[in-house]
């Protein structure tokens, strides 16, 4: 329960640049009269509702609540007790100024005056503004009586009196939850899906990995296999040839012996010629002369034709010794000839093995290279095995999230029942419909004890259903004005007695703006009064009212409201 103790205000409306006290501290009917903008719901209603909630009862422009004249150091303070503790709440303007204080200590602001305000009413005073307003305030020109509600109001009345609107708070918690979990949901699913894209990249690199190792160790067989082949052919080739070489091998031997042959016939010849040259110089010796040209002895015609002919003998010998000679010579130097073409016929086949051979080492190195590059494909088989290790990677965080998607879709599900249970047709719906027969009872408890004979009933989507004596079936608007205040004060003296049962929005002060103004007869005037001392005792009840001579014996305390020099003035007696 909040027990207000006071309300303070200087520079607030029409008045100036001095305090004026309101105190609650006594539980007792006070009469507040003064003529109209004087000051009365400045001092009893805007200042209170400024103060918690920052803003006016009235509909009135914030910038129009400081002091006209002063224009300046608008500053309203409230104070009350909640259990032990004791607050007070300063609200101003010029400058602007929004303070809580707890049990003397300032209560840490927020960055944003939104969220202290939020505090304020959710964590301290457990009301709104139009909760406050339908238990403490009734019959003022602007304010809006419960049964003049939208059906959405009525229900927020309603959960603040029973204190259930936490469900509410919960229900958007829930929602808020909801929507950040259906976020997670579809990031993992994203995530999840991104991962699988990931797996498939890795399993179709694994296996276009390995066709092209297969492929390129296949080529590289296939190219090694061509090039064995070719070896083999040049190695048959160079067998052939180092045959053929080896047949001629043979040659070189005899060509050495026929060529040394050779030389010998060569000097033969030569020394054969030279001795028939010898012998030719002899015989022309013998036809020249007649003599010894050395002893000078005569020769003999039948001794130089012996010897002439002699000679002539020797060198027709000599003659057939050389051209026999010769013809062998000839004979040989052929066959030698034959023997040189043959070698270098063996000399060109060697250079042909030699260039075969060579060809033979190039393939072989080749076939090396392959077997090397075969080694640069093995390391293929690394690449293979760094993807399957991605995809044991990718596997295990997808199997991490499906747990986790597991975990949120059963926290989404339980989120989805709460959700359920927390909207209106819920557990409110079930607590307001067990308190309907109370609500109901106690509105027309009060209606009775006012004389006014009708049987009202709320639904369950608050409705009212007024019936009279004779059972016939009213609506609220089809009520006087006077009987609509009766409704209006049933309604919201049972919702004092909720509030005080449930402990939730229940408060010591009751303001009643005008309504005994209306056109409200002075047995409804009487009826009401019986009313108001019943809650005298629990409660302060303002009665504010133009009726000053008629009501003015009824109450414990009279305060008046009176401008002067345009600052207005309060007076009790």
């Amino acid at each position: 329960m909040i027990i207000f103790k006071y309300v303070k205000f200087k520079n607030f409306g029409s008045f100036g640049n001095y305090n004026t006290t309101v105190s609650f501290e006594k539980n007792e009917m006070t009469l507040v009269t003064g003529s109209n903008g004087h000051g009365k719901s400045y001092a009893l209603l805007d200042s209170i509702t400024f103060a918690l909630f920052g803003k006016p009862f009235r509909k009135i422009n914030i910038p129009q609540l400081v002091n006209s004249i002063n224009n300046k150091n608008c500053l309203v303070e409230v104070a009350f007790d909640i259990g032990s503790n004791s607050y007070q709440v300063f609200r101003g303007l010029k400058p602007k100024k929004f303070e809580i204080h707890k049990n003397g200590e300032l209560v840490k602001q927020n960055a944003k005056s939104k969220d202290y305000q939020k505090f304020l009413e959710e964590q301290i005073l457990k009301m709104n503004y139009k909760s406050f307003t339908q238990i403490v305030t009734l019959g003022s020109s602007s304010f809006v009586p419960f049964m003049q509600l939208t059906a959405s109001d009525r229900r927020e009345v309603i959960e603040d009196i029973l204190d259930i609107n936490i469900f509410s708070t919960m229900n958007v918690v829930i929602k808020s939850k909801l929507s950040n979990l259906k976020e997670r949901v579809l990031e993992t699913n994203n995530s999840m899906e991104i991962l699988k894209e990931k797996k498939s990249v890795q399993e179709d690199n694994i296996i276009t990995l390995k066709n092209k190792q297969e492929e390129n160790i296949s080529n590289n067989a296939k190219k090694i296999e061509k090039v064995e082949k070719e070896i083999d052919r040049l190695l048959s080739e160079i067998k052939e040839l180092e045959q053929d070489v080896k047949e001629f091998s043979s040659m070189k031997e005899e060509q050495k012996n026929i060529n040394d042959k050779l030389l010998l016939k060569k000097d033969k010849i030569v020394s054969s010629i030279k001795e028939k040259n010898e012998k030719e110089k002899s015989k022309d010796f013998y036809n020249e002369n007649e003599s010894c040209p050395v002893c000078s002895q005569k020769i003999t015609e039948d001794f130089k034709q012996n010897k002439i002919k002699e000679l002539e003998n020797e060198i027709e010998k000599k003659e057939n010794a050389t051209k026999e000679l010769k013809d062998l010579f000839y004979e040989m130097k052929k066959k030698s000839d034959f023997l040189s073409d043959k070698l270098k016929e063996m000399n060109d086949i060697n250079v042909v093995i030699i260039e075969k051979t060579n060809t033979i080492n190039g393939a072989r190195k080749y076939i090396e290279s392959l077997k090397d590059a075969d080694s640069t494909i093995n390391s293929f088989g690394e690449s293979i095995k760094q993807a399957e290790e991605k995809i044991q990677e990718y596997e295990k965080q997808i199997f991490d999230l499906s747990l986790t998607l597991a975990e949120l879709k059963e926290e989404k599900n339980n989120l989805d029942i709460l959700s359920v249970l927390l909207k209106d047709s819920g557990i409110k719906a079930k607590i307001i419909k067990n308190y309907l027969p109370i609500i109901n009872e106690i509105i027309n408890k009060y209606l009775s004890q006012m004389n006014f004979s009708v049987s009202f009933t709320l639904d369950e989507e608050f409705n009212e259903q007024i019936k009279s004596r004779h059972r016939d079936s009213f609506g609220y608007m089809s009520f006087s004005e006077g009987e609509k205040a009766r409704i209006d004060l049933a309604i919201l003296l049972a919702w004092r007695e909720i509030a005080k049962i449930k402990n939730s929005a229940h408060c010591n002060i009751l303001i009643l703006d005008e309504i005994f103004d209306s056109s409200m007869d002075s047995v409804g005037v009487d009826d009401l009064m019986k009313v108001l001392r019943t809650l005298a005792n629990s409660s302060n009840i303002f009665v504010i009212t133009h009726k000053t001579d008629q009501l003015y014996e009824k109450f414990h305390k009279v305060i008046s409201f009176k401008k002067k020099n345009n600052f207005s003035k309060m007076s009790s007696k």
